[in-house]
């Protein structure tokens, strides 16, 4: 016989439906699973996977065009999942915008840093204790907490985060890679004007791949500031494929005036640097003088980008960096058309 009290309850008709289980957000799933035990078969696992499938599919930007197919960039391996594990895996997908973390993993996935989709585990969700710690944490440090470790270097590293107390660390879990997350910047900082709560600045000494010595580089002479943490995942993104891709990268520079095309150069380096720029896939900002703009993505046979560096905080006048892995064919490549 059913519980009198589920017959009547009206949760129970806003919860059935598979169209209306999506009226209650997340917050209002976790809560009633615990305090109204007879509500949890509304939850269980079956309706948690569809839920999950649904949501997915739902957030801005995880499907792209790769290779003119449209491709998932995120999965989860809900098959292994238990209902805790599906509950948590709608809270990460639910709780917050993918929209950093989506540029993060099409460039890893363009540089070859793993094969898309990125499928997490259950390890993976289980990095943060509950739900409670992975809502505390800045948004895109805490997807970076899951997706980082499925970023791998060819030294056998990966993109993982390590934590220790208030210290984080990045790559490798040694001191000199320390990673200092919504560092002190001083008044007037670009960055500190335009800091982003869910995804602040972060300063560090890795400097550099270097495919020499086939390992990462730091110095603490030598530390370098990133506007976000999204920006300093795609910048070690971008040095570990320039370190192992360096005898096929064809590169040219130039220099410009800031104030030339209207001034945009110079709004490089003024505006906000998580302004998108026009015609690219995505961007890096870094010690206040340097734009990296990535002009390819998953869809080109080949990578391109531009480093746009500023020649001294009140100089006019900039370096252009082209950088990418077509080859030259009688200027008619990407390259030879972006240095005109």
């Amino acid at each position: 016989m059913q519980h009198l009290e589920q017959q009547q309850h009206p949760v129970s008709y806003l919860c059935v439906g598979r169209r209306s289980r999506y009226l209650l957000s997340v917050k209002d799933v976790v809560p009633l699973r615990a305090t109204c035990t007879w509500q949890r078969e509304l939850f269980g696992a079956a309706q948690l996977r569809d839920r999950l499938s649904h949501s997915l599919g739902s957030q801005a930007g995880l499907r792209r065009a790769v290779n003119g197919e449209q491709l998932q960039l995120l999965r989860f391996d809900d098959d292994q999942f238990v209902t805790h594990d599906l509950l948590a895996a709608v809270c990460v997908v639910e709780e917050g915008d993918w929209g950093e973390m989506v540029e993060v993993i099409g460039l890893a996935g363009q540089c070859g840093n793993f094969e898309l989709p990125v499928i997490l585990t259950a390890d993976d969700i289980n990095t943060h204790a509950n739900i409670k710690a992975y809502v505390s944490a800045p948004r895109v440090l805490a997807q970076l907490e899951m997706v980082g470790r499925h970023i791998h270097f060819s030294d056998g590293t990966c993109l993982q985060l390590f934590h220790h107390g208030n210290q984080w660390r990045a790559i490798i879990d040694e001191p000199n890679f320390r990673l200092d997350v919504d560092p002190p910047l001083p008044a007037g900082h670009l960055y500190r004007r335009h800091r982003q709560p869910q995804d602040p600045p972060v300063r560090s000494p890795i400097t550099q791949y270097s495919a020499a010595d086939a390992r990462w580089l730091s110095s603490a002479f030598n530390e370098r500031i990133d506007a976000s943490l999204s920006s300093f995942a795609k910048c070690k993104i971008l040095d570990h494929f320039y370190g192992t891709h360096r005898q096929q990268i064809n590169d040219t520079f130039t220099r410009l005036t800031r104030d030339v095309v209207g001034a945009r150069l110079d709004g490089l380096f003024i505006q906000s640097p998580h302004t998108s720029v026009p015609g690219c896939t995505t961007t890096v900002s870094r010690d206040d003088c340097v734009r990296r703009l990535v002009l390819t993505d998953g869809s080109h046979p080949f990578v391109a980008w531009v480093d746009i560096v500023n020649l001294g905080k009140t100089g006019k006048t900039v370096t252009f960096l082209f950088k990418t892995t077509e080859a030259a064919v009688c200027g008619s490549s990407l390259l030879s058309t972006a240095s005109r």
